[in-house]
């Protein structure tokens, strides 16, 4: 009987009795503020978004995504959307015992990543498997780093490459001249990580660093003639020859291809280099759009709502995000903006005036709107990071919308808002509220209706 308590006791406390012994005598890290568990070598997994059974993309965000990435081919953009695994399902064999105890199962996991990425399919969207190319890494290489959940340029290298693939077999990339990158080895670099600091003050000894030996990818001097010349697994490179965050990103010639990286931290680090590795495996130079801390919209956002991606849009436009950060965490209107900003030029001119220093308001026939309607708050500049809008009807009736931008975004000054959710049949009054004085050239606009988006 006392043996059967102790089993059960370990069921029921997870890492009572299972646990194996730290490398870094480490303690009572699954009590950590991002609770965690250690494992084989030292590899730290985080038990909330690295074991976790599902991460779930509900098939109203598949739709949205499927509407946002017809609307982006429409204007001559094809969407990538890049869903990073986690490190449970992309790097299972350093879990430990324990993992069990929290309902951990490899199988399950990873058919929910696959899962996702064949409905994303089925629905039109471009959807690379980077668990697969993860998975398929080296006995001793390592994905993620140990006290970080962020991928290592081995993982790194391992998506880009699938991405590379996708684009490459794209019907979109037979017009493309590629154009070769090569990436050598460059110096060791050690990156901050919030995680490992965390867990440190868990652990007597030193946690591993996020430290890499970095890659370099340049173009190469020579112009290729085959594609089949350049995609060769050299192994990696850098954050390519742009610069990272620079916006003036279109000077390599109107003829040839460009490609836009938006996304997160996983994306915006110089260590991994996966930038750099997607010029290299795409033969397209890829520009770096990534905010650190932006979250599943933040670069996103920040590039669809700018003025270089309305006057210059990318062949290709990978969007990077975890698939634990839900798109749908902040319901629908984020994912509306988006398609919205996609669209064609907002420029039907609505007759708006100025109302105070800082608003403009236009006014409507009862039943002049429809459902699918957009409009285009345009301060005229940068700098605006929220726009008030006020949306009202004929018997008096008013909503107001805030759409804001968090210090991490760019603050383009521009705002879509799609009036689904808000219409009403008698709507007769748009205005918005700028938090900077109007411009000469502040507009309130409306888009025209995309293709196949009528009511």
């Amino acid at each position: 009987m006392m043996r059967a308590a102790l089993a059960l006791s370990a069921i029921l406390l997870p890492g009572a009795a299972l646990a194996q012994p730290s490398q870094f005598q480490c303690s009572r890290t699954q009590y950590a503020p991002t609770a965690s568990i250690e494992g084989k070598d030292g590899v730290f997994y985080r038990v909330q978004s690295d074991l976790r059974l599902q991460h779930p993309m509900d098939d109203i965000v598949v739709g949205q995504l499927a509407h946002l990435s017809r609307v982006l081919a429409e204007q001559g953009t094809t969407l990538i959307f890049v869903n990073v695994p986690t490190k449970g399902q992309a790097m299972p064999a350093y879990l430990p015992p324990e993992a069990a105890a929290y309902g951990y199962d490899a199988g399950m996991m990873q058919a929910n990543y696959r899962d996702v990425i064949d409905r994303l399919t089925a629905a039109g969207v471009a959807a690379p498997d980077l668990m697969t190319a993860m998975l398929g890494a080296g006995p001793d290489e390592k994905v993620f780093f140990q006290a970080d959940f962020h991928w290592t340029p081995a993982g790194a290298r391992l998506a880009a490459r699938a991405i590379g693939e996708m684009i490459r077999n794209h019907p979109a990339y037979a017009d493309v001249a590629p154009v070769a990158f090569t990436s050598q080895e460059g110096p060791v670099e050690v990156a901050f990580s919030g995680l490992r600091r965390e867990l440190q003050t868990f652990c007597k000894d030193t946690l591993p660093p996020v430290e890499a030996t970095t890659w370099i990818t340049t173009r190469a001097a020579e112009e290729v003639n085959d594609a089949s010349d350049i995609f060769v697994d050299a192994g990696g490179g850098e954050s390519a020859p742009a610069e990272e965050g620079a916006l003036d990103i279109f000077g390599t010639g109107e003829a040839e291809a460009s490609l836009a990286l938006v996304g997160t931290s996983f994306s915006d680090s110089s260590v991994n280099n996966f930038a750099g590795f997607l010029s290299e495996y795409a033969g397209i130079e890829t520009v770096n759009y990534a905010i650190t801390g932006g979250n599943q919209f933040g670069a996103m956002t920040s590039y669809l709502t700018s003025r270089e991606f309305a006057e210059d849009r990318p062949t290709f436009l990978v969007w990077e995000n975890p698939i634990y950060n839900s798109l749908a965490q902040f319901g629908p209107v984020p994912m509306d903006e988006l398609i919205a900003a996609a669209g064609p030029a907002c420029d039907i001119e609505t007759g708006a005036e100025p109302e105070g220093p800082d608003a403009l308001a236009a006014r409507f026939e009862p039943g002049q709107l429809k459902p699918a309607d957009a409009f285009l708050f345009d301060l005229g500049g940068e700098g605006s990071r929220v726009a008030t809008v006020t949306l009202e009807s004929a018997d008096g009736i008013n909503r107001s919308v805030r759409i804001e931008r968090g210090d991490r975004l760019r603050a383009t000054g521009r705002f879509f808002l799609r009036l689904e959710p808000y219409w009403r049949p008698d709507l007769t009054r748009v205005a918005v509220t700028f938090d900077r004085p109007l411009r000469e050239t502040s507009a309130l606009t409306l888009c025209p209706t995309p293709k196949g988006d009528d009511s």
